[in-house]
């Protein structure tokens, strides 16, 4: 059976918050492969200034390349219009020949999924697996999970893989309780517009590339 998690985000750019639960995340599941997915339109992001897909896509194949079972899709940069992800997750079972998927996404990202385009299609599609993120955890994250989605929410500990009959191909909504990775992309931004280390939350061949092209100095970001 193939196994897939699906990662998708702007990752602008990618760092160890991102890079460090889907290792986790790889392993609590036993899946084959981690798939990253930069959103090359997201659809919360229409009216902000996000980096060029090449840059963001160019930064993410450094970060991902020295993990085994990590990998990299350009899937969304061929869509025209937003980057709806109910798509891409239809796309990517259908072309990946995947008979599990496992969507990754922040807590913060589950408290406010009814505002995503077609989320109760999502949960019929693939497990979600949902990522620590301060302060929505808990009792707090469960007050904004809709009514539909409570029933099946499942806590995991990363210490042991997760119980997951093979039969179960989607529904489940597992809350990973795996230690929060505080690290914000606007943070990382600023300082390396001011041309600060970043080693502590950035691969370091990432903060070479993204320093090297400038690619977040002041005007250089798409608009």
């Amino acid at each position: 059976m193939r196994r897939l998690g699906i990662f998708g985000g702007t990752f602008d750019p990618v760092h160890f918050g991102h890079l460090l639960p889907a290792i986790e995340v790889l392993k609590v599941f036993a899946l084959d492969t981690v798939v990253f997915v930069p959103a090359a339109a997201p659809p919360h992001k229409l009216t902000e200034p996000v980096t060029s897909f090449a840059h963001r896509f160019a930064m993410l194949a450094l970060a991902t390349t020295p993990h085994q079972g990590l990998v990299l899709s350009d899937l969304e940069s061929t869509r025209s219009g937003p980057s709806f992800t109910v798509d891409t997750l239809r796309e990517i079972r259908a072309g990946w020949g995947a008979e599990q998927l496992f969507f990754i996404m922040g807590s913060d990202s589950l408290a406010q999924i009814t505002t995503w385009y077609r989320w109760p299609e999502l949960v019929e599609l693939a497990h979600l697996v949902v990522l620590r993120r301060e302060p929505l955890w808990g009792a707090g994250l469960e007050r904004h999970v809709p009514d539909i989605l409570r029933p099946r929410l499942r806590l995991v500990s990363p210490s042991r893989t997760a119980d997951l009959a093979a039969g179960e191909a989607k529904g489940w909504v597992f809350l990973l309780e795996h230690e929060p990775y505080p690290i914000s992309a606007t943070v990382i931004r600023r300082r390396l517009q001011a041309g600060e280390e970043t080693d502590d939350v950035l691969p370091p061949q990432v903060s070479r590339y993204a320093l090297k092209n400038r690619v977040y100095h002041r005007g250089e970001r798409d608009d």
